[in-house]
């Protein structure tokens, strides 16, 4: 049953594991850049700057290097940041819940919100932003 799972389904599965090797590399990217910019500039207006370069890192590394959809660039990128900046709320609100109110220290909090945040974005991406045909228009 797993083995026709994996044959049925490995353009699928190659798409989920590279994207998680990307998500990786920008949250990652993501993260240093917090964790430079946090004590200087506070925890939101850093989270806002360092989830920016990790989406823009990501929509170029999954753009060319795993969903290959190279056509219709600015619709995708336009698809791409608004599942990011859905991200990007989630996590501001995941932030505030865990520094605020749980009083709870910041780099695990914002690791914490990466792993929920990078889950729902490759669903909407596959969903929305990579699939093959994009309405033009």
């Amino acid at each position: 049953m797993i083995k026709r799972f994996i044959i049925n389904n490995k353009i699928l599965l190659r798409q989920m594991i590279l994207y998680g090797i990307i998500g990786g590399i920008s949250a990652l990217t993501d993260s240093v850049v917090f964790y430079y910019m946090h004590e200087t500039l506070g925890v939101y207006t850093s989270n806002f700057i360092s989830i920016n370069v990790g989406i823009t890192l990501s929509f170029f590394m999954n753009t060319f290097l795993n969903f290959k959809t190279k056509d219709n660039l600015l619709k995708r990128a336009a698809s791409f940041f608004a599942v990011g900046y859905t991200g990007l709320l989630i996590s501001m609100l995941i932030m505030f819940v865990g520094v605020e109110l749980l009083q709870c220290d910041e780099m695990p909090v914002k690791l914490f919100s990466v792993i929920v945040v990078a889950a729902l974005q490759f669903l909407l991406n596959k969903l929305i932003t990579f699939r093959r045909s994009i309405v033009h228009g």
